[in-house]
């Protein structure tokens, strides 16, 4: 199987034929999914805005696995989106449309979102597509 296959099975999008897929010894289908996702982040090859969403609101969606009815959006959480921001340099693209972005600059959005999941395990399929060299060097340092 190809990275994108198993990136798609690891996201539980797709079962496997024969075998299992596991995360620290437990079988992935096994574990519920707001525990999955503060375990384990993925980013597909091409993800896909809604229209008129915005940086900021696109990386906050990274916080929503620690997100409950009673607990709610905390300073960690404010924390964990400025840090993302500022490590992918995009502190500054925040209040644009994703949709309106260079493919550069809608990828660096892309990773602080799931840099701002805040998971011991992140999943990149492709990171470095439509980046320019410094930026390919800047999300391979993170």
């Amino acid at each position: 199987c190809g990275k994108s296959t198993l990136l798609r099975a690891l996201a539980r999008l797709l079962a496997p034929r024969e075998g299992a897929v596991s995360l620290d010894g437990r079988a992935l289908h096994t574990i519920p999914t707001r525990e999955l996702a503060q375990q384990l982040g993925i980013l597909p090859q091409s993800p896909v805005a809604p229209e008129g969403l915005t940086v900021i609101d696109l990386v906050n969606r990274g916080r929503s696995p620690h997100q409950t009815w009673w607990r709610q959006w905390t300073k960690a959480d404010e924390q964990a989106v400025h840090d993302a921001l500022a490590a992918t340099g995009t502190t500054d693209l925040a209040d644009r449309a994703v949709d309106e972005l260079s493919g550069g600059q809608r990828q660096r959005a892309w990773i602080a979102m799931a840099v701002a999941q805040g998971t011991p395990v992140l999943l990149l399929d492709e990171p470095t597509t439509y980046l320019d060299l410094a930026h390919q060097i800047d999300v391979l340092d993170l």
